[in-house]
């Protein structure tokens, strides 16, 4: 069996154990909402043709849902099932409500989707910095939620660091790989990411390897050159760089400035 499949593997195991201890019942659409928060980004993606299968074959599985205020019910999984079943003028679905809070509420989601492999790269790494920083899971849950290891985590949570601009400039030139990503932002650090792109569509860099080359490539190149002379001095609970001349200065605060972005502070 695959690592791939292993990992699936997993994670439906996960999702089924939680789940089992929900209760089934039909409740009427009007009671159900979507929760605020939800890893697909594209809510309503083939809305039509899950519809169409709706009602040929009916709802396969139902919706797993919670109860929310009142006498109303919110989504953990099957978002796109409800907006079907709206589509087809149903006035009830069949549910599975959970006792979930809205951690628990969050994790699920993540899991059912991960399992489905319904999220793209870009989606996955929303949800699971969500859950890190929202939810305070570590770098380790997170890791053994998808079945990789601690070091792989870290490595995903980068892409995160990535600022809105650089994540659309990734998307638009067709990165579609979490591994490249990863090395999308080891080229932004080194203000290299606009001519990573360029590369990346000119097909110059079509795998894992070809991408690490261009990063080590760029960073024997940014060692060779000059190194910046500059002072360290502390003055109480201050510290004071001192530099010989503006020009250094100035490279200096933005060799900083782009390296504490990724940093986690």
């Amino acid at each position: 069996m695959s690592s791939k499949s292993k990992r699936l593997g997993s994670l439906a195991d996960i999702f089924q154990t939680e789940v089992l201890e929900g209760t089934i019942r039909k409740i009427k659409l009007e009671k159900i909402k979507p929760s605020e928060i939800q890893p697909r980004q594209d809510r309503k993606k083939g809305i039509e043709e899950l519809a169409e299968s709706l009602r040929q074959d009916g709802l396969l599985q139902p919706i797993l849902v919670t109860k929310d205020e009142g006498d109303n019910y919110k989504i953990i999984a099957g978002e796109r099932r409800y907006h079907a079943a709206k589509l087809l003028n149903w006035t009830e679905i069949e549910c599975k409500i959970l006792n979930k809070n809205e951690k628990e509420t969050y994790r699920l989601a993540v899991i059912e989707n991960l399992q489905r492999e319904n999220l793209s790269p870009y989606e996955e790494i929303e949800a699971l910095s969500l859950l890190k920083t929202r939810f305070q899971y570590s770098d380790q849950e997170l890791a053994n939620l998808i079945g990789k290891s601690r070091n792989y985590m870290s490595e995903l949570l980068s892409i995160s660091y990535l600022s809105k601009e650089e994540i659309e400039a990734c998307k638009k030139a067709g990165i579609e790989s979490k591994n490249l990503l990863v090395q999308a932002v080891q080229s932004a650090k080194k203000g290299e990411l606009n001519h990573f792109l360029k590369k990346f569509q000119a097909g110059e860099l079509k795998t894992i390897k070809d991408a690490k080359e261009f990063n080590k490539n760029n960073f024997q190149k940014e060692t060779q050159q000059e190194e910046l002379d500059f002072q360290v001095y502390r003055s109480g609970k201050d510290v004071i760089f001192s530099f010989p001349n503006s020009t250094v200065a100035e490279k200096a605060m933005l060799f900083l400035q782009k390296q504490l972005k990724y940093l986690k502070l």
